[in-house]
C-alpha cells in the first residue's frame, strides 16, 4: 500500500507529471498547471496537497484549498481539487485513501463542509451529495452542474441561507468550472 504524506514544494514537478499522465488530453495541461499553482499558493486558512508514494515514487496526489461564503465569516469550507492517480496504480485504493485522509485532516481542523466538482458516481461513495452542494453557488457557472457536490464534515455545515462561495486565486479561473 502507498504511504501518504503532505506534499513539499519540491514535489511540484512530479505532481504535474502525474496529472499529465492521469487526465484526458483535453484537460491534462490545465489540471497539471492548477496542481502546481495550488502547491505554491499561500492561503489562510492553509491549502495543502497530499501525495501517495509507492516505492519512492509519487503515485497519487490530491489538493485541498479553503473556500469562504459571503454570509457567515465563521463558516469554514474546503474544496477538493485535483485528485490524480497514476494510470499504473488506479483501482488499487490510492484515490480512496487520499480522499479519506484529507477528510480526516479537515475533520480534525473543524471544517464545516468539503466540496468537489467531479464524477458523482466516484465521489458519492464518500458521502458527497449533489443536493447539499446546491445550497451553495460555486464561484463560477458550471459546465457540468451534476458534478457539483458537497460533504458535511462538521457542525453547522449548512448556512442559514443560500450563499456564494469564494475560492483561492489558483481556482479563480472560469475555465476550471
Amino acid at each position: 500500500m502507498a504511504d501518504i504524506r503532505t506534499a513539499f514544494p519540491e514535489d511540484s514537478d512530479a505532481i504535474k507529471a502525474l496529472c499529465l499522465a492521469s487526465f484526458a488530453e483535453e484537460e491534462r495541461q490545465l489540471v497539471a498547471s492548477l496542481a502546481g499553482q495550488l502547491l505554491a499558493e499561500k492561503t489562510m486558512p492553509e491549502s495543502f496537497t497530499l501525495v501517495a508514494e509507492t516505492e519512492g515514487q509519487i503515485t497519487g496526489a490530491i489538493g485541498f484549498s479553503p473556500v469562504s461564503i459571503n454570509t457567515d465569516s465563521s463558516w469554514q469550507g474546503y474544496i477538493l481539487a485535483p485528485l490524480a492517480v497514476s494510470p499504473d496504480y488506479q483501482k488499487q485504493g490510492i484515490g480512496s485513501t487520499l480522499v479519506n485522509k484529507g477528510v480526516e485532516i479537515l475533520t480534525d481542523r473543524g471544517i464545516n463542509t468539503l466540496f468537489v466538482y467531479g464524477d458523482p458516481a466516484y465521489y458519492g461513495r464518500f458521502g458527497f451529495d449533489v443536493e447539499l452542494a446546491h445550497l451553495f453557488n460555486p464561484p463560477y457557472p458550471l459546465t457540468l452542474p451534476e458534478g457539483w457536490q458537497a460533504l458535511t464534515i462538521g457542525k453547522d455545515a449548512i448556512p442559514g441561507e443560500h450563499c456564494t462561495l469564494s475560492c483561492v486565486k489558483s481556482l479563480a479561473d472560469p475555465v476550471l468550472w
